[in-house]
């Protein structure tokens, strides 16, 4: 989940990132992080320090804007299912609702941007989110909003240093970032200043 106040505008730095992507010869790009690193889908055809630019220009947008963010990770194993699943993520996500991080009642409104990706993930944010304030706007299209590219960097960004953590990254991770301790320092640590506990 990726918070922003939008009394604190950041046309300005939307309007920043753009112009470094169009100087960087990316007009119109939307970020896709998973694949940036993978070298796939758009990204197939451009050369390591080409994508590193993309997600250089992205770092420094997630740098100037003010937001806040939280993770929830459930580690999948050999007994988990789908109900277990949904449950884990329903008590992590109602935990940290129901905790002092964000309140909801502070604000008139609160509007939900969500992708219909994950029908568990849909019926949970549905069932946890009931404030009268609160509006979702489902089928968000990820190439609209420069938040929700950002929202996918994180997650990206999160599981890589989990993966870091237990010495499991893949291939295409420790090549794209040399190495998962220049991951930490050159990438990682500019964002976790900005993670709610």
């Amino acid at each position: 989940m990726l918070f922003h106040d939008q009394s604190s505008n950041i046309s300005k730095e939307i309007i920043n990132l753009d112009n470094s992507l169009t100087q960087r010869g990316y007009p119109n790009h939307y970020l896709h992080t998973g694949p940036l690193i993978r070298k796939e889908e758009v990204y197939e055809y451009l050369s390591i320090d080409e994508r590193k630019h993309i997600l250089n220009s992205f770092m420094a947008f997630v740098a100037k804007v003010d937001f806040t963010y939280k993770t929830f990770i459930v580690e999948k194993d050999k007994d988990i299912n789908q109900f277990k699943l949904i449950s884990m993520l329903s008590r992590q996500i109602r935990d940290f609702l129901d905790g002092d991080a964000v309140n909801f009642s502070d604000f008139d409104k609160v509007i939900v941007y969500y992708d219909n990706g994950q029908t568990q993930l849909t019926s949970i944010m549905a069932s946890l989110l009931t404030d009268t304030n609160i509006e979702f706007r489902r089928d968000a299209r990820p190439s609209y909003y420069r938040l929700f590219q950002i929202a996918d960097l994180l997650t990206t960004f999160e599981l890589i240093n989990k993966k870091r953590e237990t010495h499991t990254n893949s291939k295409s991770e420790i090549s794209f970032f040399v190495s998962m301790r220049d991951f930490n320092k050159n990438y990682y640590k500019r964002i976790i200043s900005k993670k709610l506990n």
